[in-house]
């Protein structure tokens, strides 16, 4: 993923809610969300290339996701021998919540090429940054909204995080149901806005850009209602998964 929107426990009824597009170059081939672990269950899509996944989704309720990490925005050379960071999010759910904090905490930035990960579930939400630069950081979301790039959590360095974040957190303020709420942070994936430095939500260039979007709610009955658009989400229907 590349944009990963987050309102954790600070919407009536739904205590987690997701909403990511990821980024990717056209020839990256990719299938969209299957069974990727019977046991536990676990749902995402699977990158063709190196395995794994960029989303990962329990019928539990947790979330595991990861983003590309470009320090200081420059795409760092890629190290083709560090272990693949498809698996991240799959392995963020091995376990309860303690265990994803202990696992999260562990994790090397020599093991990986620069990533962000992401571990989210209706009790509990963490986030670490790896990269050779700045070594590992792991800290806790506080209630509320937030937004991951290719930078840090809420950077405010970061025009596109600071954009999307602001926009996301109008759209939770001036939502009444889960409903107006998926509806208006898709609004927020969908858009070409580029009235500032960073690039925008949905991505259209030539080589590179958005290849599929999600969304994911649990609410507080522990129901999940996992969509995923297979394309840029300005032209795609969401269909669901789960």
């Amino acid at each position: 993923m590349c944009t990963v929107i987050v309102a954790w426990k600070c919407f009536p009824g739904a205590p987690l809610v997701v909403a990511a597009n990821r980024d990717e170059l056209f020839g990256r081939p990719s299938e969209p969300p299957i069974l990727l672990s019977p046991d536990p269950p676990r749902w995402g899509g699977r990158d063709v290339l190196a395995g794994g996944t960029w989303l990962a989704v329990d019928p539990a309720g947790r979330v595991g996701a990861v983003t590309n990490r470009h320090p200081g925005g420059l795409v760092p050379p890629r190290d083709a021998s560090r272990q693949t960071r498809g698996q991240l999010p799959l392995s963020a759910l091995d376990g309860g919540d303690e265990d994803a904090l202990t696992w999260m905490q562990s994790l090397s930035p020599a093991s990986y090429n620069p990533v962000s990960v992401l571990y989210a579930s209706s009790t509990a939400a963490y986030w670490t940054a790896l990269d050779d630069a700045r070594g590992a950081r792991t800290a806790p979301l506080a209630p509320g909204v937030h937004v991951l790039t290719e930078q840090d959590l809420d950077d405010p360095d970061d025009p596109k995080a600071t954009r999307i974040l602001e926009q996301s957190k109008a759209a939770v303020a001036a939502s009444a149901t889960l409903d107006q709420l998926t509806y208006a942070l898709r609004r927020v994936l969908r858009s070409h806005e580029t009235n500032d430095a960073g690039s925008p939500a949905c991505i259209h260039s030539e080589q590179h850009g958005t290849v599929s979007s999600a969304t994911v709610l649990v609410t507080d009955s522990g129901h999940v209602d996992y969509e995923h658009a297979e394309g840029p989400p300005c032209v795609t229907p969401y269909l669901p998964v789960l």
